[in-house]
């Protein structure tokens, strides 16, 4: 099994352990991990109302579950590095896309639940 995971590119592995740690600190976080990922993306859903003015049952939940399956970006991103790191090998261009794919998931878990729930938005 080492040897397996020794098999792996630095990237991969962080990709990995970011997943388990990010997953469980989604939980634990209470929906905090969710709420400061909508004000990373908050600027696209400037016509729906502002986050503190949302309330009722769905709203906490919500947050938490967008903290946890912001986890999956990062086995996305570590897929999509690992595959770009055959195109080129600029650092800084890998870097760019691994945090760009982290926001854009995030983004789209957003405008997920935000079409979801554009009923409860007060």
């Amino acid at each position: 099994m080492f040897k397996f995971w020794k098999s792996f590119s630095w990237t991969t592995k962080f990709s990995i352990i970011a997943f388990f740690i990010v997953i469980i600190l989604g939980l634990l976080s209470m929906g905090v991990l969710g709420f400061l990922l909508y004000y990373a993306v908050s600027f696209l859903f400037k016509n729906f109302p502002s986050i503190n003015s949302w309330h009722g049952d769905w709203f906490w939940p919500a947050t938490i579950s967008v903290g946890m399956f912001w986890a999956f970006g990062y086995i996305f991103a570590g897929l999509v590095t690992h595959y770009l790191k055959r195109i080129t090998s600029n650092n800084i261009v890998i870097c760019f896309v691994y945090l760009f794919i982290l926001w854009l998931w995030s983004a789209f878990l957003w405008f997920l639940v935000i079409n979801s729930n554009k009923n409860n938005l007060i």
